[in-house]
């Protein structure tokens, strides 16, 4: 069933996506795509089944985190992203703050993407997100137990994400090829592991602490997937309120970034969100961001070919590098 508020427009619906894959013209196909536009432009969110992501691979990927992020800090500490070309590696706890009045989110992280060799120009320029992968010695993880894991699951998702781009396109009016440019040039496609302890309890004063502070996404879309334990909020556009999105083990939570809300003129919405793990256990996620095509040009799809269009719009790689600036850059406030 869907999420929704009273009298509010909020909706976030678990979408089934079989029956467009097999026959998108027929009725069933037609309510995928009026389902999928609907969450779009009232909260950007939806759940997605029907993905055929296996799932003993998306059970092997939490047990290849779970058995990362128990290592000891002195063998994690030296993989930290910000050491690394490409932003690969690990991701410190508490390393991040999306707002200014809380305290850095309790969370760490593991992040890994498309290798791009090491000569490649790209590389040498340090280009945002290109890189080779960094991995964890293997007398403490083992290639079966994590890499190779991790790398089956990454490829599984970069082709399931061009899978839900081309259905998100399809419910636009540009045709089924409007997001064609953003696959090219070995897109920058972020994945990572998120490990969330439990959120100590707050008192008196103190600012508040979440698992990840409420942001809207960066890049194009995002597709999460998340244990049983419930953390995600989406706060509604029109009542403020913040909604909690059920956990499905089945399913993805898909939603609309920063980019895809340019590039429609907003008729697509980023959402702000949080994570803010409220169980007495440890809470853990899969994030794939699909970025693109460093290249590619955020112009809006109603004016493209207009006047001073192509000058304004920024490219993938100049609002990615600003925004991480701006993430990053408040860890300490």
């Amino acid at each position: 069933m869907p999420s929704s508020t009273k009298n509010s427009s909020f909706y976030l619906p678990l979408v089934n996506i079989t029956p467009y894959l097999q026959d998108p013209s027929s009725i069933a196909g037609q309510q995928v795509l009026d389902d999928v536009r609907r969450a779009c432009t009232s909260t950007g969110f939806f759940q997605l089944v029907g993905h055929g992501v296996p799932a003993t691979l998306q059970k092997n990927l939490y047990n290849a985190a779970a058995k990362f992020f128990a290592l000891p800090m002195d063998v994690k500490l030296p993989l930290d992203v910000r050491k690394n070309i490409g932003f690969r590696g690990y991701d410190v706890m508490s390393s991040q703050s999306y707002e200014k009045d809380v305290l850095p989110d309790l969370k760490e992280g593991y992040i890994v993407g498309t290798d791009i060799p090491l000569d490649d120009p790209r590389v040498m320029k340090r280009r945002f997100f290109m890189g080779r992968n960094i991995w964890p010695p293997t007398e403490f993880l083992p290639y079966e137990d994590f890499q190779k894991v991790v790398e089956e699951y990454n490829d599984a998702m970069l082709r399931l994400s061009w899978v839900v781009v081309d259905l998100i396109a399809a419910t636009l009016p540009y045709g089924p090829h409007v997001f064609d440019e953003l696959k090219e040039n070995d897109p920058a496609c972020p994945l990572r592991l998120l490990h969330y302890p439990p959120t100590p309890k707050q008192v008196g004063n103190e600012r508040r602490q979440f698992g990840s502070s409420a942001h809207t996404d960066f890049g194009f879309i995002t597709l999460l997937l998340q244990d049983e334990n419930p953390g995600l909020e989406v706060q509604d556009r029109e009542t403020g309120e913040w909604i909690g999105v059920p956990p499905n083990e089945e399913a993805y939570v898909v939603n609309m970034g920063d980019m895809i809300s340019r590039v429609t003129g907003n008729l697509y919405k980023s959402s702000l969100h949080r994570v803010l793990n409220k169980a007495p256990t440890d809470r853990y996620s899969v994030v794939f961001f699909v970025d693109g095509n460093l290249d590619y040009k955020l112009r809006r799809l109603d004016k493209i070919g207009q006047p001073g269009e192509d000058e304004e719009a920024l490219t993938v790689e100049e609002h990615m590098e600003e925004r991480r600036r701006t993430t990053y850059g408040l860890r300490k406030k």
